[in-house]
């Protein structure tokens, strides 16, 4: 038996956001302090990263979102460029906000410079440093980038009582799909992970070849010499097996803990994934190998609604010790509708195994703002 794609209405997963008549940087900070009240921060404790969310949307967070997608970015399905995620590492909650820093022309170039500038511009910060990135920028720029593709991507992540922490994501297949692992491979060897990332390196072939696609690069923005340098694997329907061997690359990587995961999600009977899950496998400057490996399980054509999908969710943490209460009571504060009318806004559950006796789990939130989708790419 197969992870079946669910049938969802499309009313049900595009234009759940209505958000036409206020400004990014405004939904950006009232997404923010909803995500953060459901997980039971006081408003002045959530109020901490404010001023970086704004100084980050400068530039381009003034402008309202308006009715019509005017740039289709690739971080949303519907082309909208920001993504929410809140993750739990040793049981401690995270918020993060994913973007793409729109351009004055709202182009693919104009956007990738933004990028550009913003990343640059982060140098200085409280554990930031730009040094890794200016060492690989020219690997993955180019002068006409593709639409609907990624570009020069930030994140921002927060806990409690520390400064944010920021990342850059970047486009391993910007000189073409066929020097992806090139790309990745050169940028590696820049950055002091050429032995980390050998073991990996020489299954990329393979991989390509069964329909494993590099699709994203990311590195830490840190000063403290432990920045993660990270590759993402998109897969295609495949065992569930397969799945698991893939994130095996990782020697961290559980295979029975992931595989309970993996069932609470797709079904307890399901054999075959088919709805596009990713890998992320991470590799640090004193690796043998990649250190760790991240499977994103992906919950639209899966869940039939956002209530069944917290659900599954719930499962898991359960599964790991985490109390999911305040995971749904934050689900409810930033649902624009009922979880039972809606589907797709919890896109993605990554699970990753380590050293500890809980996974690390994270879940990502899509907003979708436009009443359809950009193409069939983000399933």
């Amino acid at each position: 038996m197969s992870s079946r794609a669910t049938v969802v209405d499309a009313a049900q997963r595009d234009g759940l956001f209505t958000v036409s008549t206020i400004s990014y940087t405004q939904f950006v900070v009232d997404t923010w302090m909803a995500l953060c009240s459901g997980l039971g921060y006081p408003p002045e404790i959530a109020a901490e990263p404010l001023a970086e969310l704004e100084f980050i949307t400068a530039g381009w967070g003034a402008n309202l979102i308006g009715p019509q997608r005017r740039y289709p970015s690739y971080v949303s399905r519907d082309g909208f460029p920001v993504e929410f995620s809140v993750s739990w590492r040793d049981g401690v909650p995270e918020v993060r906000i994913l973007f793409e820093s729109l351009g004055p022309e709202l182009s693919p170039a104009s956007c990738q410079a933004a990028g550009q500038e913003l990343t640059r511009s982060l140098a200085g910060k409280p554990g930031v440093s730009v040094d890794g990135y200016a060492r690989i920028e020219d690997l993955f720029v180019v002068e006409a980038p593709e639409l609907y593709r990624p570009t020069v991507w930030n994140s921002l992540a927060w806990r409690q009582g520390a400064a944010p922490r920021y990342k850059v994501y970047l486009n391993p297949q910007a000189q073409g799909v066929e020097r992806s692992a090139e790309v990745v491979g050169e940028a590696m060897a820049r950055l002091g992970r050429a032995r980390a990332w050998e073991p990996v390196a020489q299954h990329c072939r393979a991989l390509a070849a069964d329909g494993h696609e590099l699709e994203f690069f990311a590195l830490d923005l840190t000063d403290d010499g432990d920045a993660r340098a990270k590759v993402y694997f998109r897969h295609p329907p495949m065992d569930l097996p397969e799945l698991n061997r893939v994130a095996s690359l990782a020697a961290a990587h559980d295979q029975d803990r992931a595989l309970r995961a993996f069932h609470a999600v797709y079904g307890q009977d399901a054999t075959r994934v088919e709805n596009s899950p990713m890998t992320c496998l991470s590799f640090r400057a004193d690796g043998d190998g990649a250190a760790e490996a991240n499977v994103y399980l992906r919950l639209p054509r899966n869940a039939p609604s956002d209530a069944d999908a917290g659900r599954r969710i719930a499962d898991v943490m359960s599964g790991e010790d985490l109390d999911p209460a305040p995971y749904l009571a934050m689900l409810e504060r930033v649902a624009p509708r009922s979880l039972d009318g809606s589907a797709g806004l919890q896109e993605l559950l990554a699970y990753r195994t380590g050293g500890g006796s809980r996974a690390d789990i994270g879940v990502y939130l899509r907003c979708s703002v436009y009443g359809t989708s950009v193409d069939t790419r983000h399933v």
